[in-house]
């Protein structure tokens, strides 16, 4: 059996019509529209101000705005092979190997980055290998360094491990 709704105007009951005979009173449903309770105004140029949740639902280029500020973080246990560019910061607890474009690149002290890095702050806590172009550096005294690092202002903890090139950029 198939029930059909018919809305009805002006907030009146909706009656029942159903498809393959007659309905047992017991079986009719009787639906009242309720008013709403803030009272609705017409979209003005003066009133339109789109909130937070409609600002950050404007896809893909909303998201990337709303969430400049938060980290982008892959996670431990979480590997990326690839190139990677971002605006803001992305914080590493797993494993990246490849080409990344930030503006902030944190290595977390379980992070491993493998590849060609060029961001505005480098932070190193974990393991880092490849070449990287940088601002400013930091290098924690948990952090392995292995490569060629060229930075503008640089802060290095007591045993932290270098091999290669720290070079200053002029």
């Amino acid at each position: 059996m198939f029930n059909k709704f018919k809305s009805a105007p002006n907030n009146a009951t909706t009656e029942t019509e159903e498809a393959a005979g007659p309905v047992a009173p017991e079986e009719i449903v009787h639906v009242k529209e309720e008013e709403p309770a803030v009272p609705v105004v017409p979209d003005t140029p003066s009133n339109v101000t789109p909130s937070a949740a409609q600002q950050r639902s404007n896809g893909v280029m909303g998201m990337l705005q709303a969430n400049v500020s938060k980290p982008s973080i892959l996670s431990e246990g979480f590997y990326f092979k690839g190139e990677l560019s971002a605006k803001g910061t992305i914080h590493v607890e797993g494993s990246l190997n490849g080409q990344v474009q930030v503006d902030e690149l944190t290595i977390g002290s379980r992070g491993q980055v493998d590849g060609i890095v060029n961001c505005k702050n480098f932070h190193i806590k974990g393991r880092f290998s490849g070449t990287a172009t940088c601002e400013e550096l930091t290098v924690t005294s948990s952090a392995t360094v292995d490569g060629h690092v060229v930075y503008k202002t640089l802060s290095v903890q007591k045993g932290a491990s270098i091999k290669g090139e720290l070079l200053l950029a002029k």
